[in-house]
């Protein structure tokens, strides 16, 4: 079988950086929100709650590899993963790696709670809690159908809030409120995976949400995730604006409509009738999340500073 040159490279493979921009920009945004409210901004504490929130995503990839293959989910090569079928790492390295992966977030964490107070613990259990249950032997929120709702919460109120309260040391509705269009997207990735593997998981008994929901409501289910974001964009702006409430709902933050044509693309074919392509929809909705996310925050920074 056909591997990468170095190790490197199939580590590169199995921890998934393309779908990196699910925990980058949710700590990018809560940060930019802090300081679009006020607040100075901590490059270190960025940094910190950055590289933790990189660790336990990629231990959150790894473990999932892991527990599908050993519970003979995983059968078959698939564009984004599969370092374990493929041959190239074995069970026993993933688990150790995300183990490490797990160490060093939570070495992370324990700074930021020392820096920034008890809030950020709780945060910290809260996606713990997550990573550990998402996929693992026995019950996990994967196998029950739960798997969106933790992935909505991991990558999107928990870190957001998080890197808001990290700069600020105080509550805000506004991460929470702008938490939601990008965990909707990270949704989205994970949903195209599930969906893609919609009659293999069922076959393995593997209740996800898109099992459960089958092929046709998953492309609807699809189409909410991916092109709800911008409705939400232009509400929270209307709603500030007619109704006078105290959020951050900049006009600038319309720049990330222009995102929408590429959302179009990917909510419009019958992605079915097209398998190739079917295969890669979770990297092409995470390019997708980047896009939004990079012009959401930009918004935020331009109305920040003029």
């Amino acid at each position: 079988m056909h591997s990468p040159a170095t190790r490197l490279q199939i580590w590169w493979g199995a921890v998934r950086p393309f779908a990196y921009p699910a925990s980058v920009f949710p700590v990018v945004l809560g940060a930019v929100l802090a300081w679009h409210d006020g607040c100075a901004f901590r490059w270190g504490r960025f940094t910190l709650t950055l590289a933790g929130m990189l660790c336990f995503h990629t231990a959150a990839n790894l473990l999932n590899d892991c527990f599908d293959y050993r519970r003979g989910l995983d059968e078959r090569v698939n564009p984004g993963s599969g370092a374990i079928v493929r041959g190239w790492l074995t069970p026993g390295q993933i688990q150790r790696a995300a183990w490490l992966c797990i160490l060093l977030g939570s070495l992370c964490g324990l700074v930021l709670v020392w820096l920034a107070g008890g809030m950020v613990l709780w945060l910290g259990l809260a996606g713990m809690v997550i990573v550990l249950g998402y996929t693992r032997s026995g019950w996990c929120f994967k196998y029950v159908g739960l798997g969106d709702a933790a992935i909505f919460a991991a990558f999107g109120l928990l870190p957001v809030l998080g890197a808001y309260w990290v700069q600020a040391e105080a509550f805000s509705w506004q991460p929470i409120l702008w938490s939601i269009p990008l965990a909707a997207y990270t949704t989205g990735i994970l949903h195209a995976n599930n969906w893609r593997d919609i009659e293999n998981d069922a076959d393995k008994d593997c209740r996800t949400l898109a099992v459960r929901l089958g092929d046709q409501a998953s492309q609807a289910y699809y189409r909410l995730l991916i092109l709800g974001p911008f409705v939400l964009v232009i509400a929270y702006i209307a709603a500030a604006r007619a109704f006078a409430l105290p959020i951050a709902a900049p006009l600038s933050a319309l720049a990330s409509l222009l995102a929408l044509p590429m959302a179009l693309k990917l909510a419009i074919p019958d992605w079915r009738r097209q398998p190739e392509t079917f295969a890669m929809l979770d990297a092409r909705t995470a390019q997708l999340q980047m896009r939004f996310a990079i012009l959401l925050i930009l918004g935020f920074l331009v109305d920040a500073h003029f």
